[in-house]
């Protein structure tokens, strides 16, 4: 095991060394469905969806008020908060969401599409009754009577509105989110001073020493897979089962979705259930090697034995994955 971090550490320091090297953590395009091509009317349409409280029960909520945009795109709170009280789950990130190929904690939908709850035979935020609690038939009814709407959907779709419209549009802004101008972009584009001295030891220690790259992989910083790390369960649930409740599968109990990492530093908690609300309380959770007494906790997490220096230095590399034009949208005008 100890050559295997060595040789994880010579990769880093490679990494730093050789600009070449760096092109691998480039941000690609974001994956477009051919069904569902970009647009900017159907961005602007979805900026607005997401802040529209008539997307729920009562107008009392709308996406932005689990995905905080000031907290990194994700819950201000360590669990969300819906029609049915306090859930299970810290509310995760959209931030870079266009590039996952499954989403929520257990990978229960297969594309931001899917994800909003808008869409026939699909669950979620939007229609699910703990959550927003709306009713899709009573929401598309509503926007197609609202004049301005009606007008932004035919431009967008060449009809009015429709589930699949509605789910179509959020998941189009979604997919606009990436952090493209974060400062560890910029360095990996080539301006070297983008990121401290600091930030450049601990992206070392990320790739070697620290093994974060074994799961946040470049260039996305997620290997879109589920693991069990060793979280401890707090929150109103005695026991989150996580993968498992979609596989059935007794490998996948207590196994999450690997989270990007981009604007983590903006971040009010972090784990699936909010656990942790410092990055040092995450560092120190993977250098103490996260609960062995965790059944099915993943056998690749181990205790790092990073010293004070080391742990201050790789937040300060996660502290550049953080794009601040991400945690300034801002409300748009609504019809």
């Amino acid at each position: 095991m100890k050559k295997s971090f060595l040789f994880l550490a010579m990769i880093g320091m490679a990494s730093l060394t050789r600009a070449e090297d760096l092109s691998s953590w480039k941000l690609p395009p974001v994956p477009v469905p051919r069904d569902n091509p970009q647009s900017a009317a159907k961005e602007a349409l979805g900026h607005q969806l997401l802040f529209d409280n008539r997307l729920s029960k009562n107008d009392s909520m709308n996406c932005a008020s689990c995905h905080l945009p000031a907290t990194g795109g994700a819950g201000p709170t360590p669990r969300a908060f819906g029609h049915g009280g306090e859930l299970g789950r810290w509310a995760p990130s959209w931030v870079n969401s266009g590039y996952y190929t499954s989403l929520f904690w257990d990978g229960r939908a297969d594309s931001l599409e899917q994800q909003t709850g808008a869409m026939p035979e699909h669950m979620g935020p939007i229609s699910a009754p703990g959550e927003m609690g709306g009713d899709v038939k009573e929401i598309v009814d509503r926007l197609n009577s609202i004049p301005g709407y009606k007008q932004e959907f035919e431009k967008a779709f060449g009809e009015g509105a429709s589930g699949p419209n509605i789910a179509k549009a959020i998941a189009s802004y979604e997919r606009t989110l990436n952090a493209t101008q974060s400062p560890f972009q910029r360095f990996v584009r080539g301006d070297k001073k983008a990121i401290s001295a600091s930030a450049k030891r601990g992206f070392a220690i990320f790739q070697g020493k620290g093994q974060c790259v074994i799961c946040h992989t470049p260039p996305l910083l997620t290997d879109n897979a589920f693991h069990n790390i060793g979280v401890p369960q707090v929150g109103p649930l005695k026991e989150d089962l996580g993968r498992y409740e979609v596989t059935k599968k007794d490998e996948d109990k207590g196994r999450f979705k690997t989270p990007s990492l981009y604007n983590a530093g903006a971040f009010s908690f972090y784990m699936h259930d909010g656990a942790y609300s410092t990055l040092e309380q995450v560092v120190n959770h993977y250098n103490q090697g996260g609960n062995p007494n965790v059944k099915n906790q993943d056998p690749m997490i181990n205790k790092l034995n990073l010293n004070a220096k080391e742990k201050d230095d790789l937040i300060a590399f996660l502290k550049t994955l953080t794009d601040p034009r991400l945690d300034r949208i801002a409300e748009p005008k609504l019809p």
